[in-house]
């Protein structure tokens, strides 16, 4: 019999879920520091979900501005993640810079709760590429994207598919798609794990009910032994289940069928269609969840201008908030953008 435990952390692993980093309470409408202001801002999609998110724009200066906009990991929340490192340190640089929580996530809208969709992410980071363009200090022509872990890969097939990016950075991005994941999991586990999802869905489907889990088995819970998590891998934990990731806005807490998202969704394929928009990769070179040879195989097939950046004695969640490591790729990512938002 496969241990389902263990193809749950195979595919986790793999997709690369973890953040980092706090700015700004709900509460607070407005700050300043080191020359960027801080607004909360709403938009709404199309279906009336409203999204919530954070807006940093440089102070000083005449014109409108060239804009970034910023794609978390799976489960994460705005004041996580990319927050710290890299929305900060773009918009230090010039840019302005927006992040948001995905629906059903943190502020935002939507039902059901605390349920990841790679596609339904999509769909509202082209939303915010619409919100974007049409602010005053935005220049609508000099958009880019940049993503962390599974946000790497979606902007990297936004940018595949929305000609107003023109330029993408994904960071220890999940670059998979189904057959990759067969390869990279144990024999026979993708057809396991396929089936036991789509026995959720199908009760979903019937019922309108879903089911929920821990994200992560944090000290202390509480959890037996055998509690299904979402993450239950030590990268995760060593996040998520520490001051540094599990921070108040953030809920221990995800649909089971939030895993079929990275069983069935491709990140990968649309590399082919990135160009001739430009495409920065960076990963640790010491990642063992979103793995240097899939940033390499996807840099092969970007046919635009491209680079690949491999930090050395990084592993993969040291480049959501180890200073050290963040910085490295803050600076290739600013130089990247203000080459292809000129």
């Amino acid at each position: 019999m496969t241990d389902g435990n263990l193809n749950r952390r195979s595919v986790l692993a793999a997709g690369g879920a973890l953040t980092a980093g706090l700015m700004l309470s709900g509460t607070e409408a407005v700050a300043a520091r080191d020359g960027v202001v801080l607004r909360r801002v709403v938009f709404q999609a199309p279906d009336g979900v409203r999204l919530v998110g954070h807006l940093r724009t440089p102070t000083g200066g005449t014109g409108r501005l060239p804009a970034v906009l910023l794609s978390n990991a799976m489960t994460s929340v705005k004041e996580q993640s990319v927050q710290t490192g890299y929305a900060e340190g773009l918009a230090k640089a010039g840019f302005v810079t927006l992040t948001f929580d995905q629906r059903r996530f943190g502020e935002s809208g939507g039902l059901p709760r605390q349920h990841e969709d790679n596609e339904d992410r999509l769909t509202d980071l082209q939303v915010a590429v619409s919100y974007l363009s049409g602010l005053p200090k935005v220049d609508p022509d000099r958009i880019g994207a940049l993503g962390v872990s599974i946000g790497g890969g979606l902007v990297m097939k936004l940018t595949a598919i929305d000609p107003r990016v023109r330029a993408f950075v994904a960071i220890a991005a999940g670059l998979l798609d189904p057959q990759r994941l067969r390869e990279i999991l144990p024999p026979g586990a993708y057809p396991t794990l396929l089936a036991e999802q789509t026995a959720a869905l199908q009760r979903y489907h019937r019922t309108g009910e879903l089911d929920y889990i821990p994200v992560v088995r944090t000290p202390g819970s509480g959890y037996p032994g055998d509690q299904p998590v979402l993450f239950d891998n030590t990268i995760a934990t060593e996040y998520y289940g520490t001051e540094r990731g599990g921070i108040p806005q953030w809920t221990n807490r995800a649909t089971v069928l939030s895993l079929r998202t990275i069983l069935v969704h491709d990140t990968r394929h649309l590399a082919d269609l990135v160009g001739p928009r430009a495409g920065l990769l960076a990963v640790g070179a010491l990642d063992n969840s979103t793995f240097p040879a899939d940033h390499q195989a996807i840099y092969d097939r970007l046919t635009g201008p491209r680079r690949l950046v491999l930090v050395p004695g990084a592993y993969h969640n040291d480049l959501y908030d180890q200073p050290q490591y963040v910085q490295q790729v803050v600076d290739e990512a600013v130089t990247w953008f203000r080459t292809h938002l000129a």
